[in-house]
């Protein structure tokens, strides 16, 4: 003896899920991909603010979105949590 399983649609749950559907496409095609970050190869001629034998000092906003690094020639600023593309230099000495 065989059970019959019987799915009963109605209306309502048609459009709930159709709601959902929609909504989930939504998130999906809003949402920023994820990319890896590349390695700036012309870092040095860029942005060179530390000298050879000296470090930089880095230092980010609370949220981590600003990011700072200053060396003895300069400072230079991210405004998108670092990512390639955004530095800017603020400060250069002399």
């Amino acid at each position: 003896m065989s059970e019959r399983v019987i799915f009963r649609v109605t209306l309502r749950s048609l459009l709930m899920t159709g709601a959902v559907g929609l909504l989930l496409a939504l998130l999906a095609l809003s949402a920023r991909p994820l990319w890896a970050q590349k390695v700036q190869e012309s870092y040095k001629d860029k942005f060179n603010i530390a000298e050879e034998t000296g470090g930089v000092a880095i230092a980010t906003s609370s949220d981590g979105k600003y990011v700072y690094v200053a060396g003895r020639n300069g400072v230079i600023v991210s405004d998108d949590y670092g990512k390639t593309g955004t530095w800017v230099q603020t400060v250069r000495m002399k």
